[in-house]
């Protein structure tokens, strides 16, 4: 395949690739026409990975995450296409004239979020909804099989197969969701993504992001077994990496990702290429596939990430000052990315890390009553204005409108408005997954329920999580079965927990972490059994650049919520009365430093909780459960950035410089709530003396 490989570098188009690898039966199995599929019986197709996701329709929330997912579908979620355009458009509904790719994009977000969120809550007026555009598409493919809109069915110019690959996450939502939706089926879908990708002549190794379609190529191969798919996927992933590894024009420097230096990328496209070799992993068990995913996420943790686990990605990586950001594309990116790598190790490290990012990240950056978001979010963000934006240097406009909260908050550049629908709906498809040796495992908490076949005879096995989880740390799983099944259970211990503690009907058991980060539990479940995971949460404290520090407790990232005066404008085409852009202003206090002693944390701050039943159908995050008290002082100087040019535009300030700095003598008790409680907050606080790293 060498040979085949060199000259698909070359002016070798797509279908002349497919016509020779067809002749290569050391690699390909015999088949009929190029574009009739599979003869029956075709091999089964050999899977790598340590976990396997579980059908859409297998895991339904309950309780808070219920009630927040509920809250989405009943705004943004299912709003945005009345409220805002591109989503106002037909895109994927219709042909569009005019337009580049960006707007088949961007709405190709908000259907495959919108799709998911629907099948979770089995919410068939949203799916009805969501579902329109892939029936549109799906009944109009043209004759040669090319599938998608026809303004960019040539395959040439930038970004001409990206939509693509936004799009098809929904087709592979809607084909594995259980039961079938109506008026869509399974292996319609699947028989025409498989015709789309075998009769097309696009380079999907070039521009950059057309290399994302591997993740579609290998979902459907897995669906088919047509090893034709797979060497299409990695004749694409060689195509690109031969691309980007040259010095003059390569985008993502490919072949150095193995360096330990700080990236220089921009941050969707990097998640989204550097998830591909986990899932060519997956399907070739092949360790430079391994090695290269790895690599590519381990210099993101090295040198990029935020405290509420996402890295900073102000569009490109940037540093960790309390003043870095994220776009919020960016945290339904890396979670989705980071799935992948947890498939394909079974580490529960990338569980930790999805669930540390949706848990803080993804709320902080949406408005409590899910009317709008930010496009770039921060850990300290002291006002978010239509001219308050402090990442500057990216877009060389001191004061964008990026950080207020709107329903589309780029408007044009509309990503974030359509991606910010994926986030939640797909924490909740991800909580199992299945092992490859017949077992189940936890690996994101939450209130919900699981249906599968479990056991040797795949007895039908329904799985209680109860729980107030991240709020509480006591997790009960019920079992729910006709009769007795024997199988792996395995519950993820984080890493930050250290004392884990078991129960099985009320007696204990003896945890044993695995080098992977489960428990495992191989035994006979009766009907009934409850099993109790208890995840003791500490006060943690964490440091960051210019004497900064940040307090933690369990999986959740606390901050000085800071009072807002909230005022309206009404933008059109892209918001409404009902959903307009919002501005927030401080109206409280929030020039403290913390003044704790980091020897006595356990008497120096208290951590007040309240009750909350596993069904009580509100949403935590807008009325927090769990508040941390600590002791601060005020730093009087520490004010609000001005512009020297417009005294009247304010700006969220780094941090003050202690030495020159005019501090309180008065300690006072402030109150922390969870991150994703907060709108505009406190998160990385000046540490005073005492508290500053030795």
């Amino acid at each position: 395949m060498e040979r085949l490989s060199n000259l698909s570098r070359t002016e070798l188009s797509r279908r002349e690739f497919v016509r020779l690898s067809l002749a290569s039966s050391a690699l390909l199995m015999s088949s009929g026409k190029l574009l009739d599929g599979e003869e029956e019986g075709a091999p089964a197709v050999a899977y790598s990975g340590a976990l396997r996701a579980l059908p859409h329709g297998a895991i339904l929330p309950q309780g808070w995450l219920r009630a927040y997912l509920e809250k989405q579908a009943s705004e943004l979620g299912s709003k945005l296409p009345q409220v805002s355009w591109p989503f106002t458009g037909d895109y994927w509904g219709a042909e569009q004239e005019g337009e580049a790719w960006w707007p088949w994009e961007q709405k190709g977000y908000w259907i495959d979020g919108a799709v998911r969120l629907a099948l979770v809550l089995q919410d068939k007026e949203l799916l009805a909804q969501a579902i329109k555009p892939v029936e549109y598409t799906l009944s109009h493919i043209d004759s040669e099989g090319y599938l998608g809109p026809e303004l960019f069915q040539d395959p040439k110019g930038d970004f001409h197969r990206w939509p693509h690959t936004v799009f098809f996450r929904g087709l592979a939502a809607v084909s594995d969701a259980r039961p079938e939706p109506q008026g869509v089926t399974s292996s319609q879908i699947v028989k025409a993504m498989q015709r789309h990708y075998l009769s097309d002549d696009a380079s999907y190794g070039t521009p950059q992001r057309n290399v994302t379609n591997i993740e579609s190529m290998l979902w459907c191969y897995e669906r088919t077994g047509d090893r034709r798919l797979l060497a299409l996927a990695e004749n694409a992933w060689r195509e690109y990496a031969s691309v980007a590894a040259d010095p003059v024009h390569g985008d993502l420097s490919a072949l150095r990702v193995f360096a330990a230096t700080p990236i220089n990328a921009h941050g969707v496209t990097y998640a989204e290429i550097a998830k591909l070799p986990a899932i060519l992993y997956m399907y070739t068990g092949k360790q430079e596939y391994l090695d290269f995913a790895l690599a590519a996420q381990r210099r993101i943790f090295d040198h990029h990430m935020l405290i509420d686990g996402i890295p900073s990605t102000s569009e490109w990586f940037a540093n960790v000052t309390s003043l870095d950001s994220h776009e919020t594309c960016d945290i339904a990116d890396h979670t989705w990315s980071w799935g992948y790598l947890l498939m394909m190790t079974g580490d529960a490290v990338w569980a930790d890390r999805v669930e540390r990012a949706c848990l803080n990240a993804g709320p902080g950056a949406i408005k409590n009553d899910w009317k709008a978001l930010q496009y770039f979010s921060c850990p300290n963000q002291f006002l978010a204005t239509l001219n308050s934006d402090h990442n500057w240097p990216v877009f060389e406009e001191h004061g964008g409108r990026m950080m207020a909260y709107q329903p589309n908050p780029g408007q044009h550049t509309a990503c974030c408005g359509g991606n910010v629908h994926r986030i939640f709906p797909n924490y909740a498809v991800r909580m199992w997954m299945k092992t490859n040796h017949g077992g189940l495992a936890a690996v994101l908490y939450g209130p919900s329920v699981v249906k599968v076949s479990l056991g040797q005879d795949n007895e039908p096995v329904e799985i209680l999580q109860s729980t107030n989880y991240p709020f509480d740390e006591q997790i009960h799983f019920t079992i729910r079965s006709s009769r007795a099944v024997s199988f792996p259970l395995l519950l993820r211990i984080p890493g930050w927990c250290d004392a884990p503690r078991m129960t099985l009907n009320g007696a204990a058991v003896a945890v044993s972490r695995t080098p992977n980060g489960f428990a495992a539990m191989n035994r006979n479940f009766n009907p009934g059994d409850v099993i109790t995971l208890t995840l003791p949460m500490k006060v943690a404290v964490t440091h960051w650049p210019q004497d900064g520090i940040g307090v933690e407790r369990g999986p959740l990232v606390y901050s000085l919520p800071i009072r807002e005066h909230w005022t309206t404008k009404v933008e059109p085409k892209y918001t409404t009365p009902d959903f307009p852009s919002w501005e927030a202003t401080p109206v409280s206090e929030w020039n403290y430093g913390l003044a704790f002693d980091a020897a006595k944390l356990e008497s120096d701050v208290q951590v007040k909780t309240r009750p909350l039943a596993p069904d009580e159908a509100f949403d935590p995050w807008e009325n927090p459960p769990v508040t941390i008290a600590v002791p601060a002082r005020k730093i009087e100087n520490w004010k609000l950035q001005s512009n020297p040019n417009n005294e009247a535009q304010k700006f969220t300030p780094c941090l003050p410089e202690l030495r020159t700095s005019k501090i309180s003598e008065d300690v006072e008790t402030i109150s922390l709530a969870p991150y994703g409680s907060t709108q505009l907050r406190v998160t990385i606080f000046p540490a005073l003396p005492g508290l500053r790293r030795s």
